[in-house]
């Protein structure tokens, strides 16, 4: 089910709120918050969004329609609250290249198929994601992986 946008702004203050308690562990083993400023705007924001481990770094998804992305990819560097610690990364911007794109949101959603909701695609019924809506999700998604400014890697390489 796909929460309501207008709900989100309740969802990501109780995720924000939780992920830097001591609860954290409830949710931290998918969800982070990314620490950023406004590249207009100037101002500090922090947006909880799904992860998918990758050695030392992180990728997330998202869409060309919102805005953190955008944010994150002219940032010289962003921190991430993950399992209760923060940490200075840098992130990587994947968009417009369907490709490569592909392979890594399948991977992702074999993990949270439960997101593919919020790509617009829609399961089968032998559990396959539907051909037509992917190709259309690929067309606005937005790779977005950060790895520890101690250890820069290349989109797509989970080492």
């Amino acid at each position: 089910m796909k929460i309501p946008e207008r709900v989100f702004v309740v969802v990501n203050a109780v995720a924000r709120l939780l992920l830097r308690s001591p609860l954290h562990f409830l949710m931290s083993d998918s969800l982070l918050v990314i620490n950023y400023v406004g590249r207009k705007s100037g101002r500090a924001y922090a947006t909880p969004v799904r992860y998918q481990q990758l050695g030392s770094g992180v990728r997330c998804f998202t869409s060309k329609h919102v805005q953190w992305w955008r944010n994150v990819n002219d940032a010289e560097q962003v921190t991430l609250l993950i399992a209760g610690k923060t940490i200075p990364h840098k992130a990587q911007v994947l968009q417009d290249d369907p490709a490569r794109i592909r392979p890594l949101l399948e991977e992702f959603l074999a993990l949270y198929p439960q997101d593919a909701t919020y790509q617009d695609i829609t399961f089968d019924a032998q559990g396959r994601l539907n051909e037509d809506e992917l190709r259309r999700a690929l067309a606005v998604s937005v790779v977005v992986e950060f790895h520890p400014l101690s250890s820069p890697q290349r989109i797509g390489n989970s080492a």
